[in-house]
Order: structure tokens, then sequence, then C-alpha cells
């Protein structure tokens, strides 16, 4: 196994990449990589609460509720209150965020192309597969080691 020591290496380029790569897409809409997840998360499930949007990308609280403050200070997100529950706030896209989540849906697909590119559809079906099980594996490692402290 330790022929492959080096592929966090090559996560962490590609990531850093990444998130280059979205920052220069999204740079005219005063939003930069760490906010498009968050936005694409709230514009695909209108009402989500900040708990539910931490989560799902396992981020802490701190990282989702300064994601969302710069979101809402540009105008592409508001937050109300819950109806059945006062203390938890839904979040909503505006009308504003439009054309920022437009274009950060086709720089998605863009960048997709990008890293995959000279990829056979199977091959490109496999490397996703093959990230999600290394995503599930890093969160089970993790949630265990939590249960050890």
């Amino acid at each position: 196994m330790s022929e492959h020591k080096e592929i966090g290496k090559y996560i962490s380029i590609i990531q850093r990449l990444n998130n280059a790569y979205f920052a220069n897409q999204l740079s005219s809409y005063q939003i930069g990589c760490g906010q498009q997840f968050f936005l694409l998360q709230i514009f695909k499930k209108p009402g989500m609460s900040l708990h539910e949007l931490a989560s799902f990308g396992h981020y802490d609280k701190a990282t989702a509720t300064r994601a969302v403050k710069k979101l809402e200070e540009e105008g592409y997100v508001v937050t109300e209150m819950a109806q059945e529950d006062k203390r938890i706030r839904r979040i909503y896209v505006t009308e504003k965020a439009t054309a920022v989540v437009g274009k950060t849906l086709e720089s998605v697909n863009d960048w997709a192309d990008i890293i995959l590119k000279g990829f056979t559809n199977e091959e490109r079906d496999a490397a996703e597969q093959m990230l999600i099980r290394m995503a599930c594996n890093a969160l089970d490692h993790i949630v265990e080691q939590r249960g050890k402290e």
C-alpha cells in the first residue's frame, strides 16, 4: 500500500487548482471559491437550515456561517426564521443570485470536462465512484477517531 502514499498530494493539488479556477470564474460576482459550494447547495435545496448546510458538506458551523454571511452581504441569499421553530433560520437564494448560480453551474461542468479530459465515459464514472469511496473512507475514519477522544 505504501506505493500510493502520495495520493493525498494529488488530491490536494486538484483542490487548490479547483479553488483557483472557481475564484477566477466567479471574481466578477464578488464571491470566492469558498462560497460557491454553499450557494449551489442553497439553490438546490431552498429553505435549508445552516446546520443542514454545514452537515451536507462536512463543514463546521462557523465556516458555513461565514459563507452565508458573505452571500447575504452580496445580496445572493436571505435568511428567514422558520415557522416551526424560531431558533432555526431558513436560507433562500435571491433573484440576484440567478446569474451567479448559472455561471457556477456552467463552471462546474466545464471544470469536470477540464480535469477529465481524455477520459472515457467509463473512466469518468469510475473516477467519480473512487473519489466517493475515498471521501466516505475519510469520513468514516474521522467519525471513528472522534469516538476515541
